[in-house]
C-alpha cells in the first residue's frame, strides 16, 4: 500500500460486547436431589426413631405371683413406651375365644390372663384359653397369630424364671415392641429408595452438566477468539502507521504480504463475527455441529490474525530500525541462546579429554558471534543477513559436536521437544527462513541429549540421571495421567469406599452377639446351698469361665427333686423322657417356694430378685442325676427368642445331667449366653441385599457430590497448594525467588566478564536475554497460580507447567555457567598477579 493511499482500517465493524448466555441450570435434577434428601431424612427417622407413645397396664382379679397393681408400679422404675398409645388389661381369668382372635373389645387393645396352663382350671366352655387377645384384630391373620404368641409367650416366658409382676412388665414391653402401628423401618426399603432417587439424580446432574459444560467451552473459545480478534482490529491503524513508517526499500517481501493479509483477513472475519455469536447464544443451535464448525473456523482464522500481527509489529521495529528492535531479535535469539549456553555447560562440566577443547572453543565462538549479531547496530537488512548466517554457522557448529559425541554409542540418542513459541511468522516477515530458528534449536537439542547421556546430569542442579527418550516414541508410563485415566482412578476409589461402608454399615445394623462368649468378669459371688454336700465351691469355680459383661452373683441351690418336683409316679429320671401331663404350674410354685427360702435376696414389696441376683435350683434324683429347667433371673427376658428363658418346661420337657461340678459350670456357662443374648430385637433384614444397596447408596452419593463440585466450577482463586502440579508450581517459584535476588549478583559477573571493548555489545546482550527470560517466567508463574481449581485439574495446566519447569532450569543453567566463567576469570587474574616479574 503506497504511502499515499485512503486508509480502510476505520470500516472494520467491532460487535458490541453482550450478556454472558444463560447455559442452563439443572432443575430436574435439583429437584430430584432435594427429593431424595427428604426420602432419605424420613427414612432415617423412621429406622432410628424410639417410641415416645404411653403405655397403659390395668390389672383386674386376683393374680397369682404376686402379680397386683401396687407390685406393678413398684417394678416399673421407668416408662414403658410404644409406637402409639397402648392400652393393657391384665386378668386372672381364662379368656374367650372372641377375646382370643380380637373379635370382642374387652376395653384395652391387648387383654392377658396370668393363667399359665387350661389343664388347671375349670371354666365355662366360653371362657378356656390362655394366652393374649388383640382388639380389633389385625387384617392379617399370621401376623395377628405371631404377635399374639409373642406377648403371651414373653409372660410364660419370664414365669418360668421366676418373675411375678416383672413378667407381666415384660408382657407389656414386648406388645409395644410389635404393635408398631403398620410403620415401615425395615432399612431395606429407605435405603433402596435413597439409592434409586440418588441414581435418577446422577443421571439428570450427567446430562445436564455434559451439556453445560458444551455450551461453556464453546462459548469460551469464542470469546477468546474474539478478544483475538478485537486486539488485532483496535491495533490496525498502529499496523497501518508501522507498516507505511518503514522505507519501502527495507520492507521485505514476507513483510508486505503479511499486512495485506492481515488488512483483508481482519475485515473479513469481522463481518462473519455476528453469525457465529447467533449461533453460539441460540440454545438451539448452540450444540450444533455446524455451530462447532463455525467456531473452530473463526478461532482458528482469529489466532492466526494475532501470530501475524505481532510478527509485523516485530518485523517493523526490525525492519525500520526502531527502539524495540533489539527485543524482537531477543525473542527470536532466547532460545537459541539458552540452549546453546545449556551445551557449553555440559561440555565444560565434562571429564578431561572426553570432548575436543577444538569443538569447545568453536562453539563458544559461534555464541559470541551469534549475540554479537544480534546486538549489532547499522543497516536492519544487512544486520539480519549477517544474523541469519550467525544462526547457521551455529547449527553447523553444534551439529559437528554432536557428531563428535555419536562416536560413543550411549551418546546415539534424540533430544526430547520442548514447548517453544512458532516464531515462523516473525521470521518470515523479516525475510529469513520460516524454521531457521526450529532447526537450530533441534539440532541443539540433541547435542545436549548426547552430553547428558554421556556425562550425567550437570553438578549442582536438579536433573536425575535418567536419559531423556527419543521423539516421537511412545513411554511406558505416563506421569500426566489422561482425564480418562483420573476419572477411572476416582471411579475405582468411590467403588472400595463404598464397599467398606456398605460392610461397615450393614454388620452394625445386623449386629447380634454370636455363640462365644464377649464378657470378661468372673462371677462376682458364688454361693452353694447343697445339702447333700456333693459339690466342691472351690473346685467348680476353676470351671468356670470369665465371662459375664456385669457383675452377677449366683447361688445354686440343690433340691430334692421328688420334694420340689412332686415327680413320683409322673417322671422317670432313668429315660429322662417328658411326661406330657406334668403340670408346668408345679415347677413354677418350686421356683416361688425356693425363693421364699431366701428372703435376703428378695425384695419385700414386690417379691423379685434383688438386683444382679441369680438363684440356679438343682434338683436331685435318687439315681443321682439332676435336672435344672430352668433358673431365677432378676433380669426379666425381652427381646426375640431370649436365651435367658428355658421354655421346655412348658412341655413338661426336663433334660438329664450328671451332678458334678463341670456339669454345673456348664449351667452356668449357659445362663451367662443367655444374659449376652438377652433384649435383642431381630430384624428382617436381608444382609446380602442391605449390604448392596448401603454400598450402592454410598457410589451414587460421592458420585453426586463430584457432580455438585463441578458444577460449581471455579472454586478459587491463588489455590496454590491444589490441583495437579502444584508442588511442582511451588517448587519453580523458589527457584526463580533465588535467580531474582542473585540478578545482581549476575549482572556483576556480567560486567566482570565482558569488561570494556568489542565483547562488551555480545556479553550485554546475553544479560538481557537473560533478564527477559526471567521476567517471562516469572509472569508465567504468577499466571499458573492464579488458575482456577477448575483448570488446575487438566493436563494443560501440567503441560504449561512442565514448559515452565524446562524454562526455570535453562535459567538456572545459564546462570550456573555465568558464575563459572567469573571464577575462571577472578582465577586466571589471581594467577597472573601472582607470577613473578620477569628479569
Amino acid at each position: 500500500m503506497a504511502p499515499n493511499q485512503t486508509s480502510d482500517t476505520a470500516d472494520v465493524p467491532l460487535i458490541r460486547a453482550r450478556n454472558k448466555p444463560r447455559f442452563g441450570f439443572p432443575w430436574v435434577a435439583v429437584v430430584l436431589g432435594l427429593g431424595t434428601s427428604i426420602f432419605a431424612g424420613v427414612g432415617f427417622n423412621a429406622v432410628t426413631a424410639e417410641p415416645a407413645a404411653p403405655v397403659q397396664i390395668m390389672i383386674e382379679g386376683q393374680n397369682p405371683y404376686n402379680i397386683s397393681q401396687e407390685t406393678l408400679d413398684a417394678v416399673i422404675t421407668e416408662p414403658i413406651l410404644a409406637w402409639e398409645p397402648l392400652t393393657i388389661r391384665v386378668t386372672d381369668r381364662a379368656l374367650s375365644y372372641d377375646e382370643l382372635q380380637g373379635r370382642t373389645d374387652p376395653g384395652a387393645d391387648v387383654i392377658l390372663t396370668t393363667l399359665i396352663d387350661s389343664d388347671t382350671f375349670e371354666t365355662e366352655k366360653e371362657q378356656r384359653f390362655t394366652g393374649t387377645g388383640i382388639y380389633p384384630a389385625q387384617p392379617n391373620k399370621d401376623e395377628n397369630l405371631s404377635d399374639r404368641y409373642a406377648i403371651s409367650n414373653a409372660y410364660l416366658d419370664n414365669v418360668g424364671l421366676g418373675h411375678g409382676p416383672l413378667a407381666v412388665a415384660a408382657a407389656a414391653q414386648r406388645a409395644a415392641d410389635v404393635l408398631d402401628g403398620g410403620r415401615i423401618r425395615s432399612p431395606e426399603f429407605w435405603v433402596a429408595g435413597t439409592a434409586t432417587g440418588l441414581l435418577l439424580t446422577v443421571l439428570a446432574f450427567a446430562f445436564s452438566l455434559r451439556r453445560r459444560r458444551r455450551r461453556e467451552l464453546i462459548f469460551r473459545r469464542l470469546t477468546a477468539a474474539q478478544r483475538q480478534l478485537a486486539g488485532v482490529v483496535l491495533e490496525l491503524e498502529a499496523l497501518e502507521v508501522t507498516y507505511l513508517g518503514t522505507d519501502q526499500a527495507k520492507r521485505t517481501a514476507g513483510f508486505t504480504e503479511s499486512w495485506t493479509q492481515i488488512r483483508d483477513d481482519s475485515l473479513s472475519l469481522a463481518k462473519t463475527e455476528q453469525a457465529v455469536i447467533n449461533a453460539v447464544y441460540d440454545s438451539s443451535t448452540s450444540l450444533s455441529p455446524k455451530t462447532a464448525e463455525l467456531v473452530a473456523t473463526f478461532e482458528a482464522k482469529a489466532h492466526a490474525l494475532v501470530t501475524s500481527s505481532d510478527a509485523l509489529m516485530g518485523a517493523g521495529s526490525v525492519l525500520a530500525e526502531l527502539a524495540g528492535g533489539a527485543r524482537v531479535l531477543d525473542r527470536l535469539a532466547a532460545p537459541t541462546l539458552l540452549a546453546a549456553r545449556e551445551l557449553l555447560a555440559r561440555l565444560h562440566a565434562a571429564p578431561q579429554g572426553a570432548i575436543s577443547p577444538k569443538h569447545v572453543t568453536t562453539l563458544e565462538q559461534a555464541v559470541e558471534e551469534f549475540l554479537a549479531a544480534g546486538a549489532r547496530e547499522g543497516e536492519s537488512t544487512a544486520g539480519l543477513k549477517t544474523w541469519a548466517k550467525a544462526e547457521k554457522k551455529l547449527e553447523r557448529t553444534a551439529h559437528s559436536v554432536y557428531n563428535a559425541l555419536r562416536h560413543d554409542r550411549r551418546a546415539r540418542v534424540r533430544g526430547a521437544s520442548r514447548g517453544r513459541d512458532d516464531t515462523a511468522a516473525l521470521r518470515m516477515s523479516l525475510g529469513l527462513a520460516a524454521g531457521g530458528t526450529k532447526q537450530v534449536l533441534y539440532v541443539l537439542d540433541d547435542a545436549n541429549a548426547a552430553a547428558r547421556a554421556l556425562f550425567g546430569p550437570l553438578p549442582g542442579s536438579t536433573e536425575t540421571a535418567e536419559v531423556p527418550r527419543a521423539r516421537h516414541r511412545w513411554s511406558t508410563w505416563n506421569l500426566q495421567a489422561p482425564p480418562r485415566a483420573m476419572w477411572i482412578t476416582v471411579g475405582i476409589v468411590i467403588g472400595i469406599s463404598a464397599l467398606i461402608f456398605g460392610g461397615v454399615t450393614e454388620e452394625k445394623i445386623t449386629e447380634r452377639p454370636g455363640w462365644d462368649l464377649t464378657g470378661s468378669l468372673p462371677v462376682h459371688s458364688l454361693t452353694v446351698d447343697d445339702p447333700s454336700g456333693t459339690l466342691d465351691e472351690d473346685q467348680l469355680r476353676g470351671y468356670l469361665q470369665d465371662g459375664f459383661s456385669h457383675d452377677v452373683d449366683i447361688t445354686l441351690a440343690v433340691r430334692d427333686a421328688e420334694d420340689y418336683l412332686d415327680t413320683v409316679g409322673s417322671f422317670d429320671p432313668l429315660s429322662g423322657a417328658p411326661d406330657e401331663d406334668l403340670d408346668p404350674s408345679v415347677l413354677v410354685d418350686s421356683l416361688w417356694r425356693l425363693k421364699a427360702e431366701f428372703p435376703e435376696l428378695i425384695n419385700a414389696t414386690t417379691q423379685e430378685l434383688n438386683p444382679n441376683q441369680y438363684l440356679v435350683p438343682v434338683y436331685l434324683f435318687d439315681n443321682g442325676t439332676v435336672t435344672t429347667p430352668t433358673w431365677l433371673s432378676s433380669t426379666p427376658a425381652s427381646g426375640d427368642h431370649s436365651k435367658l428363658s428355658r421354655g421346655a418346661w412348658e412341655y413338661g420337657s426336663y433334660s438329664l445331667s450328671s451332678f458334678d461340678e463341670p456339669a454345673m459350670a456348664t449351667t452356668i456357662e449357659s445362663l451367662a449366653r443367655g444374659l449376652q443374648r438377652n433384649g435383642i430385637v431381630e430384624t428382617d433384614v436381608n444382609s446380602t441385599l442391605l449390604f448392596w444397596l448401603l454400598s450402592l447408596a454410598f457410589a451414587l452419593g460421592a458420585t453426586t457430590l463430584i457432580q455438585i463440585l463441578i458444577f460449581g466450577g471455579t472454586i478459587s482463586m491463588k489455590l496454590g497448594r491444589f490441583g495437579r502440579g502444584g508442588k511442582l508450581l511451588r517448587q519453580l517459584r523458589r527457584k526463580l525467588d533465588a535467580l531474582a535476588l542473585g540478578l545482581d549478583e549476575s549482572r556483576l559477573n556480567t560486567v566482570l566478564v565482558l569488561g570494556t571493548g568489542p565483547a562488551a555489545s555480545s556479553t550485554e546482550a546475553d544479560q538481557r536475554i537473560f533478564e527477559r527470560s526471567l521476567a517471562v517466567a516469572w509472569r508465567t508463574a504468577d499466571d499458573l497460580a492464579a488458575r482456577p481449581l477448575a483448570q488446575r485439574l487438566n493436563a494443560a495446566y501440567v503441560a504449561e507447567i512442565q514448559a515452565l519447569s524446562e524454562l526455570v532450569d535453562r535459567l538456572e543453567i545459564r546462570d550456573s555457567d555465568a558464575q563459572r566463567r567469573t571464577r575462571e576469570l577472578l582465577a586466571n587474574t589471581q594467577s597472573g598477579a601472582a607470577e613473578p616479574a620477569g628479569p
